[in-house]
């Protein structure tokens, strides 16, 4: 039987036809197509690197770019490339020169056959020539690789070559021959200028106890919540208290210090309790900056890039110095009731930026430099040793790892499951990363006998770093040391406490008995108080079938030196984080007069021809997007005068005087103003000196005794 066509089928037929041939007449189709074309490239651009990435390798291609330019411009003026003006070379045939216009384009989207040698000529120069590190290096020739790879499709990818048929180059310059031996050049040169292997340091526990004990000694946990008598002092417990919270985060959760700075309030849930853990309280912290998260997603891991990113939180009594629990909600209540005097909006950075004068910028984030700085000067305070590298961005990372994987007591130490998990590494990692976070390092470990002349060192050569040694029987040789150490420090203490008896006693005009100043614990001075309660405030806390082995002494002066154990920024038992302050709010809010020109959201400052306008602004109407909440024109005297007199009046005063000038004598006519002062494109040192030579010239100029009024 012989199959028909359906007018239905033929009407569809038809009507695609025809529909075909409408969209090819329709106007804008090739437009459209551009369009797409457009938008293909840009969301490649934008989306196949990370944000920061794309900035370093474009800031690498520019910086590289205008070396050429420079160079070929400063041969034809003085016959050398420019920076080697004073460069010599024996041999005058092996100079080189930019003898054809195609060098200017060796630089270009599309490269040419002078690529290669000019791109080894710009990497000679910075390493050779300006001694850069290696690092530099490596950046130039990672964001030159990128840029071409991105260039025509995927036609500058692979090797380097001359196609003998088109007679054109293909592949990368990059990865030519001669780019490579120059890197190889470069690496031994830095290798060899180098000499010893630096690295960034992990921080260890040890480490870190020693920095908290150096930063008690400068500015008192008891100290943190006392009125604050100066600017100064101010600024000195809002750095070691941040600082605290900074590493005590980091070391817990692994992150690198670039990583961390960026952490902000709605990133932290409190108030969480675990029922299969006995009800132990915890809260929660979200990482979502950390290095490689656009990786796990083009491997389609965003979900468990999402289980990744969430970190529970719990009390580490036994780690008082990496107690992230403590230290961080510490922080942000001192943020809360001294600094902003204001709950924590969602926004807001946990590590503002703090500048000079003590000031806290709202809307922006601690620096990477400033952190670094921070640590430099802890590690410094605390003697802390440095051999054969540095306390650098991934210290406290690899502080935390190693840690948790070898250092932990036994039965505490965590599997390299749980390590790479906790750290954030992908599955293709463990190989070369972690190896290089704690296999490297234990292989050190294991293979280290420079202790061999000290008495009781550890079995390296049978057990796991030597555990061995620490739960077999005691022998009689270390007995003996041990009675032998115990011996001199009962020796050393008891003439410690005998020069200090005989002290007190003098100043009292009495000497009493050793055994009197054991009996009579009111005759100690009051730093042996203060002493003890430092000592109580940082041991671990001890379970309850052993408090009452605590000596009634030590009790009985830690409660006559802390009658309000709610004020001590570490009290005896551990308690969950307060979630938002309701009362201790003081008398003067936190004062902010954001710097000018502003930090925009993108991270980038404000134009200076736009700052007049700020000023104006933060006159007439304040920025509480940057923490000034009251406009600076009814601003009361008292926050001009006294200690807050040196940071805020003459700012004040400067900016109410470009707004005056503006408002009243212009009317807020802009275009008058703008025309009076040309100098306001200069920025706002100069316009108000403009402003300052006018009201001179008019009388209008006040004495700056009357600056704060």
């Amino acid at each position: 039987m012989a199959r028909t066509s359906t007018g239905r089928g033929k009407k569809t037929k038809g009507s695609s036809t025809t529909s075909r041939a409408k969209n090819q007449d329709l106007p804008g189709t090739g437009a459209s197509l551009e369009q797409m074309a457009a938008l293909h490239k840009t969301g490649l651009q934008k989306h196949i690197k990370a944000a920061n990435t794309r900035k370093k390798y474009g800031e690498g291609v520019r910086a590289g770019r205008k070396w050429l330019l420079e160079s070929i411009g400063s041969q034809k003026s003085t016959g050398k490339a420019a920076g080697m003006e004073d460069s010599t070379n024996d041999n005058p045939d092996d100079s080189f020169k930019f003898d054809s216009p195609e060098y200017a384009h060796a630089f270009d989207d599309t490269p040419n056959e002078h690529s290669p040698k000019v791109l080894s000529l710009y990497l000679v120069f910075k390493i050779f020539h300006q001694d850069r590190k290696i690092g530099t290096a490596d950046t130039i020739h990672a964001a030159f690789k990128d840029f071409w790879k991105m260039a025509d499709g995927s036609k500058y990818r692979g090797r380097w070559h001359l196609n003998p048929t088109t007679g054109q180059y293909e592949g990368n310059p990059v990865e030519s021959a001669e780019v490579e031996d120059t890197m190889r050049s470069i690496k031994n040169k830095c290798g060899a200028d180098g000499g010893d292997r630096v690295h960034s340091l992990a921080m260890s526990k040890e480490y870190m106890e020693k920095m908290f004990a150096w930063s008690d000694s400068i500015c008192a946990p008891a100290t943190y919540f006392n009125p604050l008598p100066s600017p100064a002092e101010s600024l000195e417990r809002t750095k070691h208290l941040m600082f605290k919270a900074f590493v005590s985060t980091g070391w817990t959760v692994w992150t690198r210090n670039f990583e961390l700075i960026k952490l902000r309030e709605k990133d932290l849930s409190f108030g969480f309790e675990d029922p299969r853990a006995f009800n132990t309280p915890y809260f929660e912290l979200r990482l979502t900056n950390r290095k490689g998260w656009q990786k796990k997603i083009n491997k389609a891991q965003k979900e468990a890039d999402l289980r990744s990113g969430k970190y529970k939180i719990s009390s580490q009594p036994n780690l008082p110095a990496c107690d992230a629990y403590h230290w961080l909600p510490l922080w942000r209540r001192y943020l809360q009731e001294v600094v902003y005097c204001r709950p924590l909006a969602p926004d807001d950075y946990i590590f503002p930026a703090v500048g000079a004068n003590g000031v806290v910028q709202v809307g922006e984030h601690v620096s990477h430099d400033d952190v670094q700085k921070w640590i430099n000067e802890f590690a410094t305070g605390a003697q802390l040793p440095r051999r054969n590298g540095n306390f650098t961005t991934h210290c406290l990372r690899r502080g935390g790892a190693q840690y948790r994987f070898m250092f932990a007591p036994v039965g505490g130490r965590w599997t390299l499951r749980q390590v790479r998990w906790w750290g954030g590494w992908a599955d293709g990692e463990h190989r070369d990363t972690l190896i290089k976070y704690l296999l490297d390092e234990l292989h050190t470990y294991e293979d280290d006998y420079s202790g061999m002349l000290l008495p009781n060192q550890p079995d390296l050569d049978r057990t796991f770093l030597g555990e061995g040694s620490s739960t077999s029987t005691a022998t009689a040789e270390q007995m003996t040391l041990m009675h032998q150490s115990l011996s001199a420090d009962m020796r050393t203490v008891s003439s410690a406490i005998t020069s200090l008896a005989h002290s007190f006693a003098n100043a009292q005009g009495h000497v009493p008995t050793s055994t009197s100043t054991v009996r009579q614990p009111s005759h100690y001075p009051p730093n042996m108080h203060s002493l003890n309660h430092q000592i109580s405030s940082h041991q671990p806390i001890p379970t309850r079938a052993t408090r009452s082995l605590i000596p009634i002494l030590l009790t009985q002066q830690t409660l006559c030196v802390n009658n309000n154990p709610s004020d001590s920024p570490r009290s005896s038992t551990p308690s969950p984080p307060e979630p938002e302050p309701q009362s201790r709010v003081t008398s003067t809010p936190h004062l902010v007069i954001p710097d000018i020109p502003v930090r925009l959201a993108d991270g980038t400052r404000s134009h200076t021809r736009d700052s007049w306008r700020y000023a104006v602004k933060h006159w007439q109407e304040g920025d509480p997007a940057r923490g000034l909440y009251t406009p600076l024109r009814d601003w009361p005297k008292g926050w001009i005068t006294g200690k807050h007199k040196l940071t805020f009046a003459m700012k004040r005063f400067s900016r109410g005087v470009v707004a005056t000038e503006f408002l009243t004598q212009y009317k807020s006519d802009e275009r008058a103003f703008l025309r009076a002062y040309p100098e306001a494109e200069k920025g706002l040192s100069k316009l108000l000196d403009a402003i300052n030579a006018a009201r001179s010239v008019r009388g209008d100029r006040v004495r700056r005794k009357n600056l704060s009024s």
